[in-house]
């Protein structure tokens, strides 16, 4: 069956005129509701990084109407933009700064013809961010915006998501964000994570950008995890971002700042019997958000309090050394604490780890500092494992074993960069952290080096192949750039194994 009319064979939705105009789209969805008749009111929200240079909303979209079981084209439609706002962004605890998300409505009546294997209906546009964490080729990946509908007959209303959560998420915290729709005929729903759809993207020219959308029909390819990252663990962080089926709450604890995509799907089950699905493509920015604090580590008895001067997994700087505290905190007076250091690998690089004392004043606190000196070779291949052990005697004189404490250390090609690249810096020209730079780390712990710059639209702000690099703040014509958030992407190797790392960068003045 095919609806009259103008029948599409292709379309090129040719709605972006060069490879930076898309990557400011951060995702969206459609919604259906049934007006009269086979009148249908298409709705699709759609929201976009709204920082000074991002390109405007369009003026009109195209999608397209699918059988969902043969998958034949039926019909394209236009939709021009009805509204248009800026999103309120962050609470009481906590607003971000430089994130400013829009939002842009398109809407328009359309006819469909009843059909028993029901319908589809799909937008795509290319591409996504490039700076994007958690998918491979961001920057050559479409988007899918995608919703199913039952046969029309049967005057059925989409599920409709909720108002725009916060658009980003704070690292190393639990966050909670409601994915949850209304449903206007009051059928089931079931919500569950699914890894974001790729649209058909292709080269306005061989082998090269921009890349336009072929209006096609699905199914659509899902675009690639970059491991670690899996629809198990999208944005990475333990407990992983997992989504309650009943409620459509999201819970997850990011660890490193940045980019990352996702998608919610929500089935409408009619008397145990799904009649359709709508889906959100997101993209999420993870933040620091408040200062760190550091972990706790409690025994089975509440009395005492075993904890470090910093997280429990540390990163040393290569052919550098570190130095952290260990607290041992007793409140009953009744007993007796020790603490033990000990490292199960390179023990002879390490100092004062056998050392152990007693808390002699019983209540109150006791604290060591431990010192940790390392070098390239010795560090490349497998971290350290330095294990304290608090061991406390109660006032019955009974022997008991605390939380033991792992504290990880490593290399360069772990992690190491997390701590060596600063992730603000304020280039006034005041002597006072006025250059961004990696830190000390020998040069001969890398064979080769790459680092470059965008800004948050995607242009080119700055690269360099020197390990030490100074960056003070401007593009590459020499001029001063505004504050905002900017974004780093380095590629190096060190003895055959390579090193891909993408960060957020604060310039402040």
């Amino acid at each position: 069956m095919k609806i009259s009319g103008k029948f599409l064979v292709v379309s090129m939705l040719c709605l972006l005129t060069s490879r930076l105009q898309a990557t400011h789209i951060v995702g969206g969805d459609i919604a259906v509701r049934w007006m009269s008749g086979n009148s249908f009111q298409i709705t699709l929200t759609f929201f976009r990084d709204c920082s000074i240079g991002s390109a405007n909303f369009d003026p009109t979209i195209e999608l397209g109407i699918y059988d969902k079981v043969t998958n034949d084209s039926q019909q394209t439609f236009t939709m021009p933009l009805l509204t248009r706002d800026t999103l309120q962004l962050g609470d009481t605890c906590f607003t971000p700064q430089n994130l400013c998300v829009e939002r842009g409505v398109y809407s328009n009546l359309v006819t469909i013809p009843d059909n028993p294997n029901g319908y589809y209906i799909a937008w795509q546009r290319c591409c996504r961010n490039h700076i994007i964490l958690n998918i491979e080729q961001p920057d050559s990946s479409g988007m899918v915006f995608y919703v199913q509908i039952p046969d029309p007959s049967l005057h059925d209303n989409s599920p409709v998501f909720g108002s725009y959560p916060n658009a980003y998420m704070c690292a190393n915290q639990i966050n909670i964000q409601s994915f949850a729709c209304n449903d206007p005929d009051g059928d089931s729903l079931v919500y569950s994570l699914v890894t974001p759809m790729n649209g058909f993207t292709v080269p306005t020219l061989p082998g090269q950008f921009p890349l336009t959308v072929v209006l096609t029909p699905g199914p659509y390819p899902d675009v690639l995890w970059l491991s670690p990252y899996s629809l198990a663990n999208a944005v990475g962080g333990s407990p992983p971002m997992s989504i309650n089926s009943q409620t459509g709450i999201i819970t997850a604890q990011p660890v490193f700042n940045g980019v990352y995509v996702f998608a919610v799907k929500v089935e409408e089950y009619r008397n145990g019997i799904k009649i359709g699905e709508i889906r959100r493509d997101i993209q999420y920015q993870v933040l620091s958000c408040l200062a760190f604090v550091a972990p706790v580590f409690t025994s089975p008895l509440t009395t005492t309090v075993l904890s470090t001067s910093a997280d429990t997994s540390y990163t040393i700087v290569a052919g550098d050394s570190i130095s952290f505290d260990v607290v041992v905190t007793n409140s009953n007076a009744n007993d007796s604490v020790f603490l033990y250091g000990s490292s199960e690998l390179f023990s002879a690089q390490f100092q004062n780890m056998t050392h152990s004392f007693r808390n002699d004043s019983n209540a109150g606190t006791v604290r060591q500092n431990f010192f940790l000196q390392t070098t390239c070779d010795a560090i490349r291949d497998q971290p350290y494992h330095i294990k304290f052990t608090g061991i406390k005697y109660t006032c019955y004189g009974l022997l008991q074993t605390m939380t033991d404490v792992d504290i990880y250390v490593k290399s360069p090609l772990d992690g190491a960069f997390d701590s060596m690249i600063p992730n603000v810096f304020t280039p006034n020209d005041d002597g006072s952290n006025d250059l961004f730079h990696i830190k000390a780390l020998p040069v001969d712990c890398f064979d080769s080096f790459k680092l470059k710059i965008y800004n948050r639209w995607g242009t080119l702000m700055f690269d360099t192949d020197d390990f030490l690099f100074q960056w003070d703040g401007r593009n590459k014509t020499g001029n001063k750039l505004p504050e905002g958030v900017y974004y780093y992407i380095l590629d190096a190797t060190f003895k055959q194994s390579s090193f891909n790392k993408k960060g957020v960068i604060h310039l402040r003045m």
